[in-house]
């Protein structure tokens, strides 16, 4: 396996009799700098894109989401969780964070646009609902993990080694601080032909379309839910939850005492979405058995 040292690349203010820092091509950009030979910290996220410019989990980034960053800093910026800013760069706030921000606005002018060209004659309400299905922690999650985005993360140590780098709300945080960073870097428009590209890998891998009006009966689950339960049997759905030691929840969904399903999630609120699902199912099934006996 082929290993780079870092001071082929960059050389910072070390004492020479230091073991140089190395790194084994295939690892994530984190643990480049997990070893415990790795002490030495950074002032500015130029620095840190002179020591990982040439690293191959970045060239490839660049030609998944078909644009070569003129200023690496930027993508550097992009990929960089607030804990490792804080171990590596001395200050948390040394994050993604303003580029997710900026991402997240320009994202969903690209989708709101994209999705006035492909559906001429859905109304505003309809256009609005279809793209909240489309842009959200899940979603744009599952276009991250398409181009490998949680190899490329990087993290502070007690975030890595809790996997932080497969968290989809962490994933889809860096795949808003990309488009932000493709923006500033180059174009609005260079930004949606990225973001196409991105678009294009998922729907070939997954076999799947994602600007696709199925998305609108499978996002909100409680919304639907409650309206099936207003119009079949006048009352809402009631939901439950309980904290468990390993931080997940237990939660439990009920319509009066007709229907019912529980389950452990990572969070309530994607917890009452599936159970929301399940009990949809529940009842749609109940009704067909209803209408065949009848």
């Amino acid at each position: 396996m082929k290993s780079i040292s870092l001071f082929a690349i960059y050389k910072p203010n070390l004492n020479m009799s230091e073991k140089p820092m190395t790194f084994n091509t295939n690892e994530t950009l984190s643990a480049v700098f997990m070893h415990d030979n790795s002490s030495e910290n950074f002032d500015k996220f130029s620095d840190l894109s002179a020591v990982l410019e040439s690293h191959q989990l970045l060239l490839t980034l660049q030609e998944n989401i078909s644009h070569k960053f003129k200023n690496q800093s930027l993508l550097i910026e992009a990929l960089a969780h607030s804990s490792f800013g804080h171990e590596k760069l001395g200050d948390s706030t040394k994050s993604y964070e303003r580029l997710e921000f900026l991402g997240d606005s320009v994202l969903g002018l690209i989708v709101t646009d994209s999705l006035q060209e492909k559906f001429p004659t859905l109304a505003e309400g309809q256009l609005s609902k279809l793209r909240a299905s489309l842009v959200n922690e899940q979603s744009l999650g599952n276009l991250a993990s398409s181009i490998s985005l949680e190899k490329m993360i990087l993290l502070g140590k007690g975030e890595l080694q809790n996997q932080g780098h497969t968290r989809s709300s962490i994933l889809c945080d860096v795949f808003e601080s990309i488009i932000g960073a493709i923006y500033k870097d180059s174009s609005f428009e260079q930004a949606k032909k990225s973001f196409s590209e991105i678009i294009s890998k998922f729907e070939k891998n997954n076999n799947t379309k994602f600007f696709d009006q199925e998305n609108l009966f499978d996002f909100d689950g409680k919304t639907r839910l409650q309206e099936l339960t207003m119009s079949l049997y006048k009352c809402l759905p009631v939901y439950k939850s309980t904290q468990l030691s390993n931080g997940h929840f237990e939660v439990v969904a009920t319509v009066e005492d007709r229907f019912s399903a529980s389950g452990e999630f990572s969070s309530k609120k994607k917890g009452e979405q599936s159970l929301a699902k399940k009990l949809i199912e529940e009842i749609n099934k109940n009704a067909k058995r209803s209408t065949h006996v009848n």
